[in-house]
C-alpha cells in the first residue's frame, strides 16, 4: 500500500491487527480517531497532524465526538462532542486558528484562520516548492439561507461570499471526507501563481457551482465580514 496522506482514512492499531497487511499514515501524520460509534466493529480514523503541531492549517479537524447509533431509525443517530485537540484560539483572526463547531456544517470541527494580505496574494505558493496545506479560497456563510428565501441571488450572494483560508488541493493532493476540490474563478487576483491548485469546499456549498459565475468578493460592491465563511461569532 502507498502511505495515506493528510486527512485520508486509516485503521487504528486494535482494528488493523485483524488484517494481514494494511496501509500506514504518511510521514508527519498520526492515525487519529475522531468519532466513537456504537454498533460499529471496524472503525476508520484519519491521518492528522500530531497534537500541538506547529503546522496547523485551515480545514484540519479539531474535535472528537461520539455517535449513538439507532439501528432501526438511522436518522435518529445522535452526535455529541467529547473533546477538542487543536485550534484553541477563542476568536476568528488572521493570525491564530480557532475551531469552528459542527453545528455550522463542519463535522469533526474545522480549524480556521482568516486570510491576510499575503494569503490573498498566494505568497506561500512558490515554483519548485511543496504546495502549502492551505489556500485563501472562497467561503460562504449563513446569509446564503436568506439568498434562497428571497430568490435574490445576484445581490444577496455579494454579501455572503468572502475570501477565507481553506485546505489546498490538486489532482494529487486530496481533500478530507465530505469535501470536494473546487477551482478558483479564472478572474481571481493573482491566480497565475496557483495554476492547478484549488480549495476544499463542503459538497453542500453547491451555490458556488453556478454556470453563470457566482458572486466574488472582488467584483461586488458588498463585502462580507471576515467570519462570514463559518458563522459570525456573535451569532453563536
Amino acid at each position: 500500500y502507498a502511505p495515506a496522506e493528510m486527512a485520508m482514512p486509516c485503521l487504528m492499531p486494535e482494528d488493523a491487527a485483524r488484517f494481514g497487511t494494511i496501509w500506514q499514515c504518511g510521514g508527519g501524520t498520526v492515525c487519529t480517531a475522531l468519532v466513537a460509534a456504537s454498533g460499529v466493529r471496524t472503525k476508520l480514523a484519519q491521518c492528522l497532524l500530531p497534537k500541538d503541531s506547529e503546522k496547523m492549517f485551515s480545514g484540519h479537524p479539531c474535535l472528537t465526538g461520539s455517535i449513538a447509533s439507532n439501528g432501526t431509525q438511522p436518522f435518529n443517530d445522535r452526535y455529541s462532542i467529547t473533546g477538542q485537540f487543536a485550534a484553541f484560539a477563542t476568536d476568528i483572526s488572521r493570525t491564530a486558528y480557532t475551531c469552528r463547531p459542527p453545528k455550522i456544517g463542519v463535522p469533526a470541527g474545522i480549524a480556521y484562520r482568516g486570510c491576510n494580505d499575503k494569503d490573498r496574494a498566494f505568497a506561500g505558493f512558490k515554483s519548485g516548492k511543496p504546495m502549502p496545506n492551505e489556500i485563501c479560497g472562497l467561503v460562504g456563510g449563513k446569509k446564503f439561507d436568506i439568498c434562497v428565501a428571497t430568490n435574490n441571488f445576484d445581490q444577496c450572494l455579494g454579501g455572503a461570499v468572502n475570501r477565507g483560508n481553506r485546505p489546498a488541493c490538486s489532482a494529487d493532493h486530496f481533500c478530507r471526507e465530505d469535501y470536494m476540490c473546487q477551482s478558483l474563478p479564472p478572474d481571481t487576483p493573482g491566480i497565475g501563481k496557483v495554476k492547478g491548485v484549488g480549495f476544499c469546499s463542503p459538497t453542500y456549498f453547491i451555490f458556488q457551482m453556478r454556470i453563470d459565475n457566482h458572486a466574488t468578493p472582488w467584483s461586488g460592491a458588498v463585502r462580507a465580514t471576515m467570519g462570514a465563511g463559518f458563522g459570525a461569532a456573535e451569532a453563536e
